[in-house]
Parts: C-alpha cells; structure tokens; sequence
C-alpha cells in the first residue's frame, strides 16, 4: 500500500478494541495503515467496511437483530417487493430495502422482521394490512402464504434436519454472521469442481474453511455460512456427513466412492450443476480465485499439515471445538 503522506510505502496494522455503538461497547479487530516514512496512521474505505461490519455484526447477534441475508430471505419467500413488505409491516416505504442494504433496523423493527418469517404470523400482518395493500394483492399474497404453510406441513422435517447439520441456522460468529445456505454450499463445490481434478472429501473440507475464513478475514462475513469444528483432519464443517448427504439428497452434489490400487477406497464430491457466478460477490469469487490458485494442486495429506499449523486448529482440536470466525480467521497463516 502506498502512502498518501509521502508516496512510499505503508505497512498494514491491526489491533483489538472496545468501540461503542448504539450506547454499547464491543470488542472488535481494528485494521489500518502506518506510513513507513512519518508513522502517520489511515484507513481506506475496504478496511474502514471491515472494521466497522465486526461491531454491527455482534449488535446484531447480541439483540436477535436480524442479518441482510435474511432480510431478503424473508421478502423472498413470499415474492412480495421490499416496498410492499415495508407496507404490510408498517415501515417507511424505503425502509425494508435500506434493511436488506445493510441498515440495522431497531430491536423492535427486527424482531418484527423475524416474527414475520413464521407464515401463519406474516398472515396476521397480511390481515391487519389489508385496506392498505388492496384485496387484490391481498388474495395473491394469502394464497401463497397458504401454499408455503402447506409445504411446512407436508415437509415438518426437512427444516429441523438443516438447523441440524448447521448447528445453528442464524448468523453467529460460528457462521461467520452469514446465514447458512445448501444453495451457495453447492455452488461453491460446484466452482471448485471445475479447478480442481478431484474433490476428495478431506480436501473439499479445508477448501471451504480456508474460503470462509480468508472471506471473514478479509470483509467480516463468511461466504457460505457454515460453523466448523477441530478434528484429527484438521478444520472441518461441524456436521459434514450429514450436509453432504444432504446436499446428495436434493440433487446440488454426488458422493462418489472411488477404490483405490490397494483396494481402499476414498470418497469425492461431485458437484450436479455448474457454477453461476452471479449468487456471488466480486469479493467473494476473488476469494474462491485465491483459495484455488493456493491449494488446487495440492494433495489431501499436503492441505491438512497445513491446516494442522492454523491456531484456529490448533487451539480447538483437543476438545473438537467449534472454531469462531472472529477469534480465529484474522490469525490465518497459510493465507496472506
């Protein structure tokens, strides 16, 4: 980085510490520049986002203040536009669609948010909105809140079996504030499908910690939004039989069992359908582009000595922990 002061050089720092927000302290990564010449310390806007999205990050965990992604999540289930959504909830016209940018709603606001993902409760806000939104919009928006209750009590399962395999299926530090998602799990096996020869399921393990930690590192969220915890091999997905069952299940990914010349045999994971680069960010494809150039070529064995050296393995292994994001990924060594 060059130096705005003298035009040389600039060396990255960071240290841990307590910032308020909204008439609370939390702790936090703070990064900036030092110039090398005069001692003279900045920021840029890509670090100033980084710093600041750890403090809304543990806001938001701390008061159930809900995530973007499931800002968005929530409108989208029931194809409703972010100023119809502001309507039927009784916010500004704007308002959804500032939230679902990254605004943080009040814990009232949020919690009204997250009340509203239930269909039988966003009925009742669609009954009490109804000489707003008009009867027409009114019957088209009831029926497929009817449809989404049946599917829930066809399927009473299926979402109990994926909080399962996450642990947790809200933004936490242990997803990296992301909320997990099969989808972007897939096609992210899928992207690394097409760089890398095999994907043994070992090597697909570290391939998506490394993604999820350097992306954390490197913005403050995870791309994928999976926990992960300390095994013998090194970092993993915490539940990640289970996940790749899953995600053999619905069709995103194969499990393939390949023998090997001594009669063992291994087991990779094959992506069903092609990678489509715009579930993705530009930071988020230039990350999955970093992870690949790092480890493509290497072997399972090679990858996991190298995990083995990350202190988010190190430190977590004897009791198979769970590894936080925001303890852990600014302490990647195999990665920048």
């Amino acid at each position: 980085m060059k130096s705005p002061f003298t035009d040389g050089e600039a060396t990255l720092h960071y240290e841990k510490k307590n910032i308020e927000f909204r008439k609370d302290v939390f702790s936090a990564i703070q990064f900036y520049y030092a110039c090398n010449d005069t001692g003279e310390e900045f920021t840029t806007t890509d670090l100033d986002e980084i710093n600041i999205s750890q403090v809304y990050n543990q806001y938001r965990e701390k008061y159930c203040v809900p995530f973007p992604d499931e800002i968005r999540e929530i409108r989208e289930q029931y194809e409703i536009s972010a100023a119809k959504m502001s309507e039927i909830l009784g916010f500004g016209a704007n308002s959804y669609r500032q939230y679902e940018a990254g605004d943080i709603p009040t814990v009232a606001s949020g919690r009204l948010i997250l009340a509203a993902k239930d269909p039988e409760e966003f009925k009742k806000f669609l009954d009490a909105s109804r000489t707003i939104i008009g009867d027409k919009e009114y019957e088209r928006f009831t029926h497929r809140v009817d449809k989404l209750i049946k599917v829930r009590l066809e399927n009473p399962w299926d979402d109990l079996f994926t909080e399962h395999i996450f642990n947790n299926a809200r933004p936490t530090e242990y997803t990296g504030f992301r909320k997990p998602s099969l989808e972007r799990i897939a096609m992210i096996i899928a992207f690394f499908s097409e760089h890398v020869n095999r994907l043994w399921k070992t090597k697909l393990n570290k391939l998506l910690f490394y993604s999820d930690f350097l992306h954390y590192k490197r913005s403050g969220y995870s791309i994928s939004g999976i926990s992960y915890r300390a095994i013998p091999l090194g970092p993993v997905p915490s539940e990640y039989e289970k996940l790749y069952i899953k995600l053999n299940d619905d069709k995103f990914a194969n499990i393939e069992l390949i023998e090997f010349n001594d009669g063992n045999y291994g087991e990779a994971i094959c992506a069903v359908g092609k990678f489509d680069s715009s579930l993705f960010s530009k930071g988020e494809l230039e990350t999955l582009q970093a992870v690949v150039r790092k480890f493509g070529k290497f072997n399972t064995k090679q990858i996991v000595e190298i995990s083995h050296q990350e202190k988010a393995w190190v430190e977590n292994e004897p009791n198979r922990g769970f590894i936080s994001y925001q303890k852990y990924a600014f302490e990647l060594n195999a990665m920048e």
